[in-house]
């Protein structure tokens, strides 16, 4: 069968923008419905370890210092700035990661809506993304924020590049995402594969394309070389670990983010096979199916899922098989996979022969549906995370009068008196 043209929309109207903005409102949903849980919140693990280092090196020494496998100074501007500004409200926190949430499924909308998709497939895969009670952890822990900016600014790099493809605008998305998140220095590859395409800006000569695709890939290969150079990251030491790396990867890929979507109950590799041949099928099926800017957002989409994969083998190989479907991973992958369900839902739908007008009804009522299944299954992830992380963090740091030396919730080496320390000193609360 033959792909179906899809001309590409330069810029979303009226209408568009106005459905976009409901979009983002209904991203909020779960946030307004399961208000109290995330009131309950408290700082937690890593954040204290921030907020530790800042008030040991100082905030601008600490913003351009490397850890672990990140350089990331522009969140750490960010987060470490909003833990000032809003002098230790946790709560605060956790809005800025629903509204940077919000932002980030208009920008799915908005570039799927540039490459021609129908409503019906953006909607879809906005619903998904917006609602999927998978990424609570993201969404619920404020040291994920980087991960969900990457995901904006790349999602702002790609809309920015479709709409101008030799405007230099897109550089500066490229670098936020890459510093913003380690994972992040993917969109500079993902922007010189699509300045390299005569999909993108076929009218122009290939050299001009390989100077803008250049100068992507030296963005992402700076920030790369920085990393490799000053992190401690498994990158140091993966001889004799590549195995362990490839399998973690395609555990991930393959399980991800259908597992903890359909609430799959199995656990094997049985599971793994049938829901990564069905993954690998519908990319085929979409890349196949699509042609022009379209083909080249899903490649872009399924690339960046893939790059993932990789990294997170490499990064995370030796947390555990178990640990591929961790809450905190899912986020991507949704953005990588939900657009390419989305066009295939729809073309299905259309393929039934029945008025458009019953089809548009049974369509908006199936979303309706899944929109309202999605936020009702928050419920059972975000109830007991905010006892654990909330209320009984609450407690030990701030009322149990003899929690122990070492009881800071997530993060074992640092002591509870140092933990009071930072609560007092920076207004945690």
């Amino acid at each position: 069968m033959n792909p179906q043209p899809t001309p590409p929309v330069d810029e979303p109207g009226r209408a568009d923008r106005w459905i976009l903005l409901a979009t983002g409102l209904m991203a909020l949903a779960p946030l307004a419905l399961y208000l109290r849980s995330f009131r309950q919140m408290f700082w937690f693990g890593d954040e204290f370890d921030l907020i530790d280092q800042i008030d040991r090196m100082g905030f601008w020494h600490w913003v351009c210092v490397v850890f672990a496998e990140n350089f990331v100074p522009l969140f750490k501007l960010l987060w470490g700035g909003a833990v000032l500004v809003f002098h230790g409200s946790y709560f605060a926190m956790i809005l800025l990661v629903w509204f940077t949430h919000a932002a980030v499924v208009v920008l799915l909308g908005r570039v799927m809506r540039r490459c021609g998709l129908p409503w019906t497939a953006s909607l879809f895969a906005q619903v998904v993304l917006a609602l999927a009670p998978a990424n609570f952890e993201t969404l619920a822990w404020t040291v994920q924020w980087s991960a969900l900016l990457s995901v904006a600014f790349m999602l702002a790099a790609i809309d920015s590049f479709l709409a101008f493809p030799f405007r230099r605008a897109s550089y500066g998305w490229v670098a936020a995402s890459a510093l913003t998140f380690s994972r992040g220095v993917l969109t500079g590859v993902l922007l010189a594969l699509a300045a390299a395409s005569s999909a993108a800006a076929g009218g122009f000569p290939p050299a001009r394309r390989l100077r803008l695709s250049a100068g992507y890939l030296a963005i992402a290969a700076g920030v790369a070389a920085v990393i490799a150079a000053f992190s401690s990251g498994n990158h140091h030491h993966m001889q004799g670990h590549w195995v362990e790396a490839l399998v973690y990867g395609s555990w991930y890929y393959a399980l991800n983010p259908a597992y903890r979507i359909l609430g799959v109950g199995s656990w094997g590799w049985p599971t793994a096979g049938i829901l990564g041949m069905l993954k690998v099928m519908l990319v085929a099926w979409a890349l196949a199916r699509s042609q022009g800017r379209l083909r080249l957002l899903f490649a872009l989409l399924v690339a960046s899922d893939l790059g993932n994969a990789v990294l997170l083998g490499v990064g995370r190989y030796h947390t555990g098989i178990d640990t591929v479907i961790s809450s905190r991973y899912q986020y991507a992958s949704i953005v990588g996979i939900a657009p390419l369900l989305g066009y295939w839902i729809t073309l299905q739908a259309e393929r039934i022969r029945v008025p458009a007008l019953v089809r548009r009804a049974a369509l908006a009522g199936a979303l309706a549906a899944v929109a309202v299944i999605l936020c009702l299954q928050w419920r059972a992830q975000i109830e007991p995370f905010a006892q654990a992380r909330g209320v009984e963090s609450r407690r030990v740091l701030l009322l149990e009068p003899n929690p122990g030396e070492r009881a800071v919730p997530g993060i074992p080496f640092m002591t509870t008196v140092r933990a009071r320390e930072l609560i007092a000193a920076y207004h945690l609360h």
